[in-house]
């Protein structure tokens, strides 16, 4: 059986926040984040077309047209900083909502999963993401809603606009207003619905469909096709929600358009998603192509961003085939990898040599077996 040291150090090492985590996820998110951010403004935009549009029409007339947006903003002019939006903006978005949902995921997450030896049940990954997601989500609220607001500023009539000419600027004002957590909850749901869709089905998925395909790559798109496609669905409602939340303004009569995240709800379902108006749950999805595509490409290219950042670990199914691919010669226990020093010397990247001498220094009556 392991030490309390060696389970302490592996906790340490896989199964919370530590440095070097901390700097190669914040790089994998600017890199990934930076090439997708189109979409994201795209899935603003037609958020923001969507609202108050209470006739679809029939087959394609309903939403907006994701391409149809992106043409209307390149023939508008649209640079690098308009995509962006704000470069103070995006950076602190992307640090503040990795580190937010990483760091509280793996909180949680280490709490349930008292041994590190063990891959947390997907359920008890399901419980550490709501958690992390919904605390995550509350922390990163004040800069989520001040990047939104300037995202959908561009749409608005001239004197309609918020007009944060920095993205401190537009942080003061919305402070001033009294308006940094509002819509906290949906944020906090959004990212809730993100990691539990995401983390524990990808997981899953993968390990299940290596009983049928094997150690193959196509392993790794497919569980990260559908771990995005049902995060999509778990988590884009309360995107909406939030986005209502951020952008609204009081009405001539001095109230807001919607007193929370139950009223903002119910008056899209009633208004915009009625069936006797041909509306449907579309409403709550508008832009749902580019949050998809965003998130797929996100989470797909980040994980082969990963096996460079890991010294080209091309192993991406579980770590058992993959240890017999590269170490042919050794057998041991996958499920109890700390009694052998043969698993050490692979971890460390070693080769048969490594583990010859490994076994040199075991007792006589200790031996390493060999297939």
């Amino acid at each position: 059986m392991p030490t309390q040291q060696e389970i302490e150090y592996y906790r340490n090492k896989h199964q919370r926040m530590n440095k070097e985590r901390f700097f190669a996820a914040n790089i994998l998110a600017l890199v990934t984040h930076a090439v997708t951010q189109p979409l994201d403004l795209i899935k603003v935009r037609s958020q923001m077309l969507q609202e108050g549009r209470t006739f679809y029409g029939l087959g394609t007339q309903r939403g907006s047209n994701p391409f149809a947006i992106f043409r209307e903003i390149n023939k508008s002019g649209g640079s690098y900083k308009t995509w962006f939006t704000s470069y103070e903006g995006f950076f602190a978005r992307t640090f503040a909502y990795t580190t937010a949902r990483i760091s509280c995921y793996l909180w949680f997450f280490d709490r349930l999963n008292k041994d590190p030896r063990r891959y947390a049940r997907p359920d008890r990954q399901a419980m550490a993401g709501i958690a992390g997601g919904l605390v995550a989500g509350i922390l990163t609220n004040p800069i989520e809603i001040v990047y939104a607001r300037m995202q959908v500023d561009d749409l608005y009539p001239k004197g309609y606009k918020r007009g944060y000419k920095t993205f401190y600027e537009g942080f003061m004002k919305t402070a001033q207003e009294g308006a940094l957590f509002r819509g906290a909850l949906a944020n906090g749901l959004r990212i809730a619905g993100l990691i539990t869709g995401a983390y524990a089905l990808h997981d899953w998925v993968k390990e299940n469909f290596y009983y049928f395909l094997g150690p193959i790559m196509l392993n790794r798109i497919l569980a990260t096709l559908v771990a995005s496609g049902v995060a999509t669905v778990a988590s884009m409602p309360f995107d909406t929600l939030r986005m209502r939340l951020y952008t609204q303004r009081p009405l001539p009569n001095g109230k807001w358009p919607y007193g929370g995240l139950t009223d903002c709800l119910t008056k899209i379902m009633q208004y915009e998603g009625n069936i006797k108006n041909h509306g449907n749950l579309q409403a709550l999805y508008a832009g749902y192509l580019s949050y998809f595509g965003r998130f797929f490409v996100i989470a797909l290219v980040s994980q082969y961003l990963l096996d460079f950042y890991e010294a080209g670990s091309f192993t991406p199914e579980l770590w058992v085939p993959g240890s017999y691919m590269r170490t042919p010669n050794i057998a041991f226990n996958p499920y109890d990898p700390y009694t052998l020093t043969g698993y050490k010397a692979y971890v460390n990247n070693k080769t048969m040599d490594a583990a010859e001498d490994a076994e040199a220094s075991l007792p006589h009556d200790v031996k390493l077996k060999y297939v």
